[in-house]
């Protein structure tokens, strides 16, 4: 046998064993990512099979239609709360855990819980503690003199984006946090024992030693945590359905109701699509600057 065709027959081999992840990642993802895009140019209702194809109409009416402009301005700033706060924090829960303290075991579990939960759990845990007149919030409130601060959490529009970043953060901080504890144990100890030698405080070895080598964590942390946060929805429509006077209207909501209650297909599916290259681009852009960082560090 040739060396040529011992080649080609592992090439087969190959083939034969990436085929069926192939063909079941074209039927469920890259199919109707695919067909998306031909239905966001028609005017389909869902339901009948006639539609009309119409172009680029659908993308040049999200350009002036205001409901939508409100919804994506709500997902950035959204996104951005989450983004921020959600690092922000999970690092020095972090440097706190990475600490020889004995109940260290017993807090990653606390912390780290309620990222398992369902954010359909987490939603309807929450509107109890947020509810007017007999929430957890309010109670503990007007229990520590502090009446005056107990407010309509969820249904003002003041308060609602901020209160739902709220429930975001307190379910996945922990997860953000599990990863930057895995990024610290990889650091040398030989670094600070140096550090600590040419007399380096504690915050001079976190501006020079720690955050550089939590690159590699943070690019993770800062990609999935905008994703999760651009694509919420089930956590947004259980608690407010993108009220109150759309002060919580996402992409994601404001997608399925006009897609499944208008009965608007096309319409919907060219805001799904938008999204979808929203978070791709800033996905990239994220990914290329983050990593030059990890290189710069490196």
């Amino acid at each position: 046998m040739t060396k040529w065709s011992l080649r080609t027959k592992e090439h087969m081999w190959w083939a034969a064993f990436i085929a069926p992840a192939f063909l079941i990642y074209t039927v469920i993802f890259l199919g109707p990512v695919l067909t998306s895009f031909y239905y966001s140019m028609t005017n389909w209702n869902g339901f009948t099979r006639t539609m009309d194809f119409i172009g680029f109409s659908n993308y040049s009416d999200l350009l002036t239609d205001t409901a939508f402009l409100k919804a994506m301005r709500n997902t950035f700033v959204f996104a951005l709360l989450i983004v921020i706060l959600q690092n922000g924090l999970a690092i020095p829960l972090a440097l706190a855990l990475d600490a020889r303290i004995k109940t260290k075991s017993l807090l990653k579990v606390i912390f780290f819980a309620p990222a398992i939960l369902s954010p359909l759990v987490v939603g309807y845990t929450w509107l109890y503690i947020y509810e007017p007149q007999n929430g957890l919030l309010n109670m503990l409130l007007g229990k520590v003199g502090l009446s005056t601060w107990e407010q309509m959490w969820l249904g003002d529009p003041k308060y609602a984006l901020y209160a739902i970043v709220l429930m975001v953060l307190w379910q996945y901080v922990g997860y953000s946090m599990i990863i930057f504890l895995a990024n610290l144990q990889t650091i040398p100890g030989d670094l600070y024992e140096a550090a600590d030698i040419d007399g380096a405080g504690g915050w001079r070895k976190f501006r020079y030693i720690t955050f550089p080598l939590l690159a590699p964590s943070m690019t993770i942390n800062v990609v999935l945590a905008s994703i999760g946060s651009l694509k919420a929805f089930d956590i947004i429509y259980v608690t407010t359905k993108g009220g109150p006077f759309q002060a919580t209207e996402t992409i994601t909501t404001l997608l399925f109701t006009t897609a499944f209650k208008k009965d608007n297909f096309g319409y919907g599916t060219a805001m799904g699509v938008v999204m979808f290259l929203l978070i791709l681009l800033i996905s990239i852009i994220q990914i290329l600057v983050l990593r030059k960082r990890e290189v710069g560090e490196a």
